[in-house]
């Protein structure tokens, strides 16, 4: 008796760049629900969970991105998906990201959800929080530090000539989410 095995496919560690308000969150959450028990990995929700983090952001930070490179690759080694939805930047991060998913044979996917700055920062605007729970309102103060952010940002992709590019479509993520599965699926 012969006995045959199927194989599984690989896991995917799914990184979706792009700048807040972007839509990374709301691709990454159409993903799971079509894909069970693939998870969404949201440093804007775990933060907040820590202690006094706006006190301590980059200590804050820092833990989170340990924390998150953490559970993608115990997630992964169980054969399960796994999103980021990242405003990078630095580049750095997203190689440490890549070595873990070559590390761990799965498969690695860079998106970058795009909007012209102008936009990105009209949406961020609109939207009128960062992200996390509980934080003030954004106030046209901040412009400035949104400005350098959205450069930074822009900078660091640069490095990435490799990741793929989806132009947001402003008011219905269900094409950005279909051009997203579109890309995956080629």
């Amino acid at each position: 008796m012969r006995y045959t095995f199927k194989q599984m496919p690989k896991p995917k560690l799914i990184l979706l760049n792009g700048f807040a308000g972007a839509g990374k969150t709301t691709v990454a959450k159409m993903y799971i629900a079509d894909h069970p028990l693939a998870m969404v990995i949201e440093g804007d929700e775990l933060i907040v969970n820590m202690g006094s983090w706006q006190a301590n952001e980059d200590e804050a930070r820092r833990l989170l991105f340990l924390l998150t490179k953490a559970m993608a690759r115990t997630y992964l080694v169980e054969g399960r998906d796994v999103l980021l939805p990242y405003l990078v930047t630095s580049a750095g991060d997203v190689d440490e990201f890549e070595k873990i998913a070559k590390d761990i044979g799965a498969e690695f996917y860079e998106f970058i959800l795009h909007n012209d700055r102008p936009t990105a920062i009209a949406r961020l605007l609109e939207r009128g929080t960062w992200g996390e729970a509980g934080q003030p309102p954004i106030s046209d103060d901040e412009l400035p530090v949104i400005e350098d952010l959205a450069a930074r940002m822009e900078r660091e992709l640069e490095k990435r000539p490799g990741a793929i590019r989806i132009n947001v479509k402003v008011g219905d993520p269900k094409i950005t989410y279909r051009e997203f599965v579109h890309c995956l699926s080629e």
